[in-house]
């Protein structure tokens, strides 16, 4: 029902309400009263009302039981994010079902949520951080809620910044931080690549070249996976990679676009040395020779693609993600590199690159941002650590 307001505060402008009838009880739902400047924005928003009724968001009933409209809330993003998300999403939905059961949406309170968070922990004797699970359950509830805020609940029942509010200090744990590969370490790796390469068979080339690759732009894994030899380009007098797609070993399947990035776009990749272009070149045609003795073929021109498993390589799959890390494990004991209480994988060179790119003199963040992948503020707050090798000349200089 749509009617310009003639009287009080909403003098001027056009009420809208609608009143649709539970199916199962019968009852009219209220929805609360929403105000449009014209009759022309009012028609849009009592269509938008209505969608949101049939679509199965309920947005005004506060009776509704949260964990099946968290549910339905979930099954609504399902075709709007990738399948990882969605596995945390739905895991997220399953866990308020076993604990909220029947609670409705309006018994859903800051302290519940708190009381929550604090038996999810001892429950899994988990530990607290920005990164730990029950983070990522809070955030979740939180945009859930979101949704409903000034529709059915005054205010987010999951305040920003929950964790802080409902843990001391002493209850959150240092996460464990990502080993930086120093740089007399990189070219020790970067050498024995290149020297194994000599007399490696065909298909041990693929990982190795897949690390040697990493070690000089840092991309993620799954963009290392999906990497094809029409990449390969020369742009401003350097040698580079033009991607625009990553590959997913949970769905097996490709992505069709980069993280957090619509289908279409596409990025340069930091430059390379031209030695390394030669080495990639190399193997393309020890790799057609390899398929073609096999009677197999590369149709989606992929670089790592999977030689070891026949299987796989006929479905058109890369290397996975694991043989490439054991590789790296393999790489790093030869040279007797040990992380100690940190983490070491393929995702170093990542960390690396990056605190390589933020301690460069003149360096423009924004730039190296773009090559990461990542908006400027993610490159400074989560990827830029402690350069081992800067470490050591700051200590000079203080100590002198």
């Amino acid at each position: 029902m749509i009617k310009k307001v003639m009287k009080g505060k909403q003098a001027g402008k056009w009420r809208v309400r609608i009143q649709p009838v539970d199916k199962v009880t019968g009852k009219r739902i209220s929805f609360p009263l929403q105000y449009a400047n014209s009759k022309k924005e009012a028609v849009k928003l009592e269509r938008q009302l209505w969608a949101e009724y049939e679509s199965g968001l309920n947005l005004s009933d506060g009776n509704a039981v949260f964990a099946e409209e968290f549910q339905k809330y979930v099954n609504r993003r399902a075709k709007t994010i990738s399948p990882v998300t969605l596995k945390a999403w739905q895991e997220s939905a399953n866990d308020f079902k076993g604990y909220f059961e029947k609670t409705k949406i309006n018994q859903i309170t800051t302290a519940l949520v708190s009381r929550y968070a604090h038996d999810y922990i001892d429950k899994h004797n988990a530990t607290v951080s920005k990164s730990s699970t029950i983070a990522k359950r809070l955030i979740h509830m939180r945009n859930f809620f979101k949704t409903l805020e000034g529709k059915t609940v005054k205010e987010n029942p999951v305040p920003e910044g929950a964790l802080k509010l409902f843990f001391k200090q002493s209850d959150f744990s240092v996460p464990q931080e990502w080993y930086i590969i120093s740089s007399n370490e990189l070219e020790e790796i970067r050498s024995l690549i290149i020297e194994d390469l000599n007399h490696s068979s065909v298909m041990n080339w693929g990982s190795k070249l897949a690390i040697l690759l990493e070690s000089y732009t840092g991309m993620r894994v799954g963009e290392l996976q999906a990497l094809k030899f029409s990449n390969i380009v020369f742009e401003d007098a350097a040698w580079t990679f033009r991607i625009s797609n990553s590959w997913s070993d949970y769905t097996k399947s490709f992505t069709g676009s980069l993280k957090a990035r619509p289908k279409g776009y596409s990025r340069t990749l930091l430059p390379v040395p031209e030695k390394v272009i030669i080495l990639l070149k190399r193997y393309k045609d020890k790799q057609s020779s390899f398929l073609k003795n096999h009677e197999l073929d590369n149709p989606l021109d992929l670089v790592f693609m999977n030689l070891h498993d026949y299987k796989s390589a006929s479905n058109e799959e890369p290397l996975k993600q694991k043989s490439i890390n054991d590789m790296f494990k393999t790489i790093c004991s030869k040279l007797g590199i040990e992380a100690g209480d940190k983490q070491l994988s393929m995702y170093s060179f990542r960390h690396t690159i990056c605190t390589n790119l933020a301690n460069t003199p003149g360096m423009s963040y924004p730039w190296a941002a773009e090559k990461m992948g990542h908006s400027l503020q993610m490159f400074m707050n989560t990827y830029v650590g402690v350069d081992p090798d800067m470490n050591q000349q700051m200590n000079k200089l203080w100590i002198c």
